[in-house]
């Protein structure tokens, strides 16, 4: 079979082309600092960085997840401090009115109380991104309110659901404290019980203080369940912080390229092309590659 120029050329071009293509997916690599540029380049690999992103993606979205559960229980920890130290100023308040001396003082110290009340209420029916804080999974109404004898009353029809966030694959953690626990501390019972008996001109019952400091002490024990899930979200974050950053280091381990060899690769290619040139000049005696 007799090799002609075309066939020659042909050959050539084809051997230039693919010398060509190499060189320039190791420029790529050097460029992008990764050596797969894509899938063909290395599937297991390939597959793998894949893999290695879908998983950073998720623990992104779980730790954004667990950042806003995080902001959420911090402002819920915020109300429920401010209302405690608000009860202190009731519960001084009552005892101060069991003082014989005070007794003209009654309707003074009802409003006080009443002024801690409203404050506590307002506090506890704020919301957050459309969300209130203790109004459970109900967001139409807020949870409590002041009606018109100054009293504490709950005005949403459920306060007990409990809002969850996807913070891993499997866990799905309450960002929220439900209204119903707040009133089941008794809180506003008492409150409001001592607010009849001074409006009434009656110096409150040993009973009535008794069930609002039982009062007070719930409501810290709730503000310790905050606490604890304050605490569980936060040591959840910071293992996804932990994981993204293997998961990153892993990707760039996958990805990650040899400068020098690749260098060396990317000279050696042009060597090769060089050559190719040299060999095809000689393949033709008498043409134009006599004269380049």
């Amino acid at each position: 079979m007799r090799v002609t120029e075309g066939l020659i050329t042909e050959k050539f071009l084809y051997y230039k082309n693919k010398v060509s293509s190499k060189k320039m997916k190791l420029q790529n690599q050097l460029a992008n600092n990764s050596k797969i540029d894509t899938l063909s380049d290395d599937l297991s690999g390939s597959l793998e960085s894949i893999k290695f992103a879908t998983q950073i993606k998720k623990t992104e979205t779980f730790s954004k997840n667990a950042e806003s559960a995080k902001d959420f229980m911090t402002s819920t920890l915020r109300i429920l401090e401010y209302s405690t130290d608000e009860m202190q100023k009731i519960i001084s308040a009552t005892q101060s009115s069991v003082n014989a001396l005070n007794t003209s003082n009654y309707g003074t110290i009802a409003q006080s109380i009443k002024d801690s009340l409203s404050a506590i209420v307002q506090s506890m029916s704020s919301k957050q991104n459309d969300m209130y804080f203790f109004g459970g999974t109900d967001y139409s109404a807020p949870p409590f309110a002041i009606d018109a004898n100054g009293r504490a009353v709950v005005t949403s029809a459920n306060i007990s659901g409990e809002v969850k966030v996807q913070v891993t694959q499997n866990i799905k953690d309450t960002i929220n404290i439900p209204g119903s626990k707040i009133v089941a501390t008794g809180v506003f019972d008492a409150i409001n019980a001592i607010i009849d008996s001074l409006e009434a001109g009656a110096t409150p019952s040993d009973a009535l203080i008794n069930n609002l400091e039982s009062a007070y002490k719930e409501m810290l024990n709730v503000q310790s369940l905050g606490g604890e899930r304050m605490n569980r979200i936060e040591d959840i974050n910071e293992v996804l912080k932990n994981q993204k950053e293997n998961l990153l280091k892993l990707l760039a381990k996958k990805q990650e390229i040899d400068p020098a060899e690749l260098l060396v690769d990317l000279q050696h290619q042009d060597y090769l092309l060089q050559v190719s040139y040299k060999l095809l000049a000689n393949s033709f005696p008498k043409s134009i590659f006599d004269y380049i």
